[in-house]
């Protein structure tokens, strides 16, 4: 199985995907991710919505961003440009000369993700050197100076601006803070909570100046934050301990936990929750209990997709088996 490389997420990672000439690797039915993203997924104007075959489920810049790193993963050319005029044609938004990338389409949305505006930056720089086009660095280049410029709190990153009252929000979520993010690189302080409970605070207030929890923590979240603090040399032995452990015992990880307790606090597994999972014990060099996340996430999908899946845990599910 491919390591990670600790210096990237694995959403710029292309290594085998030239060779397979721009598809998708197979569904349980033969089609390839990009057949079934265009038949289940998207609109008859080619935009991404969240739930299979309901067009009315909202209609994501996370979701664009996401696939548009599957895209740069399999090597897709001609799919990956057909998502960047999407982008540029319905998503942007530009005024007082720079741009931004409204969280959701078709209603009313005046502000951004810095998460989802990351991950699109970085899949179009990546795209354009694997193809060539000197368009895409210089959109991300542009995404990334909006963020530089308005979107944070004294150099701090924040999860979002608001273009219509000129203002940035006053919270930064730890899980937001990707690697990807190439400014405001004073951001990445706030990770290192100096705490030492098994669970991080999901984000940090601005204006009370402290840390806020939530009393279930969402496993998504948690493991995310616990790969952006490795990839910013910050280490977490309480909740490294806690996760091996649980792991080792249940063989299996809930979406949410009991803060106080440990235990879970709902009985569903997430496909999201188990690329998360893979990549964190990628990146602590547990390589037996990575490739069992992948296998518990492949009995967990079974061969009927997407089925009822978000795009979220579809598309993550996809990036992590087309790495194995």
């Amino acid at each position: 199985m491919k390591r990670l490389k600790e210096s990237k997420l694995l959403m710029l990672s292309v290594l085998g995907s030239l060779a397979m000439g721009g598809c998708g690797m197979a569904n349980g039915q033969g089609t390839t991710v990009q057949e079934t993203v265009d038949a289940h997924y998207m609109n008859d104007d080619g935009v991404i919505h969240a739930y299979p075959d309901n067009r009315e489920s909202e209609y994501l810049s996370e979701s664009l961003g996401l696939y548009m790193e599957y895209l740069l993963q399999v090597g897709d050319e001609g799919d990956f440009a057909e998502q960047a005029t999407i982008l540029k044609d319905r998503f942007i938004v530009e005024t007082g000369g720079q741009v931004f990338i409204p969280w959701r389409l078709y209603e009313e949305a005046n502000v951004n993700a810095l998460i989802d505006d990351v991950r699109i930056a970085a899949a179009l720089e990546g795209a354009a050197g694997q193809f060539d086009e000197p368009g895409y660095l210089e959109l991300s280049r542009r995404i990334m100076s909006a963020i530089e410029d308005r979107q944070h709190q004294q150099g701090t990153a924040v999860d979002y601006y608001d273009w219509s009252y000129k203002l940035a929000g006053n919270r930064i979520t730890l899980s937001y803070l990707i690697e990807e993010l190439t400014v405001l690189p004073e951001s990445f302080a706030v990770l290192d909570t100096g705490e030492t409970e098994v669970f991080f605070p999901e984000y940090y207030d601005f204006e009370g100046q402290k840390y806020m929890k939530s009393d279930e923590v969402h496993m998504i979240d948690q493991l995310l934050i616990a790969v952006n603090r490795y990839d910013q040399g910050i280490e977490s032995p309480e909740f490294e301990n806690w996760l091996i452990e649980e792991w080792d015992r249940q063989g299996r990880l809930a979406g949410r936990y009991d803060r106080e307790t440990g235990k879970p606090a709902v009985d569903y597994e997430s496909l999201a929750v188990y690329y998360y999972l893979w990549q964190y014990f990628e990146r602590i060099g547990q390589a037996e209990f990575s490739e069992q996340a992948v296998q518990r996430a492949e009995s967990l999908a079974g061969e009927e997709l997407p089925g009822e899946l978000h795009f979220f845990d579809y598309i993550h599910y996809q990036m992590m088996m087309q790495a194995q």
